[in-house]
C-alpha cells in the first residue's frame, strides 16, 4: 500500500520502494497467508498454482485460475482459507471445457462466476453460479474457430449485454494475421445476465 502523497501512475505501483508487496504462501490443500519472502511465493506458486491468469474479487472472496494445472481457486480472504475446483474434462455446462482457464469474471450482482478458454477444440464462455452449477454460455463449433481464445469479457452496467472476442477468427487458418472479431450477446428474454434463472441451453457436440 503506498501513501497517498506518492505520486507515481497506478501501474508502476509495484515498483516504488514504498509499496509494500507480499506474496500468495499456500500452507497446505486449505489454509494460505500473505509473505513478503519471495522466494516462498515463488515456492508456493511452482507447487499450487502455476500459470496464473485471470483475477477477480468480490465480497471478501479472490478468484484466479491456473492455466497449468486448469484449477480454480478460491481464497477466503478474511478466514485465511481457499478451495480449489478442477475445469477440465468437459463439466461445465455440460460443455467442452477441455482446454485452459483464462480471464474470469464476476458479473455485476456476482452471482455467476464467468471463465474464457484458452485453446481447445470449442473455445467458449462458461459460468459458475453460487450453488456451483456450471452452464457452458457459448461454444464455436466451426472449425475455423479451433485452437482459439476466447477473451475480452466485459457486461453492460445492467447486465443485459454480455461482449466477448476471439482472438484469431481463423487468421491463423487463412494467414491473415490482421483481423479478430467482438461478439456482442444479449438473453432471447431481454432480461439481465445477472438474473436468478438463465434457462440456458447446453450445448455438447453429436
Amino acid at each position: 500500500v503506498l501513501p497517498s502523497k506518492n505520486k507515481r501512475p497506478q501501474w508502476d505501483w509495484l515498483h516504488s520502494e514504498q509499496a509494500d508487496v507480499k506474496y500468495l504462501v499456500f500452507l497446505d490443500n486449505k489454509r494460505f497467508i500473505w509473505s513478503s519472502n519471495i522466494e516462498e511465493g515463488r515456492i508456493s506458486q511452482s507447487l499450487y498454482f502455476r500459470n496464473v491468469e485471470g483475477i477477480d474479487v468480490k465480497n471478501g472472496m479472490l478468484y484466479f485460475v491456473s492455466k497449468k494445472l486448469s484449477m480454480l481457486f478460491v481464497l477466503d480472504l478474511d478466514n485465511g482459507t481457499y478451495t480449489s475446483t478442477s475445469t477440465e474434462g468437459g463439466l461445465l455446462g455440460r460443455g467442452s471445457f477441455y482446454s485452459s482457464p483464462d480471464q474470469i469474471v464476476r458479473n455485476n450482482r456476482g452471482e455467476f462466476l464467468y471463465l474464457t478458454e484458452d485453446g481447445g477444440r470449442n473455445s467458449g464462455v462458461y459460468a459458475i453460479d453460487v450453488a456451483g452449477n456450471r452452464y457452458a454460455i457459448f461454444e464455436a463449433y466451426d472449425d475455423m474457430y479451433r485452437g482459439d481464445e476466447t477473451t475480452g469479457l466485459a457486461f453492460t452496467p445492467d447486465g443485459k449485454k454480455m461482449y466477448a472476442s476471439f482472438q484469431d477468427c481463423g487468421c491463423e487458418d487463412s494467414d491473415n494475421h490482421d483481423c479478430g472479431c467482438l461478439l456482442e450477446f444479449s438473453r432471447v428474454d431481454g432480461k439481465s445476465f445477472d438474473g436468478n434463472t438463465l434457462s440456458l441451453k447446453f450445448h455438447s457436440p453429436g
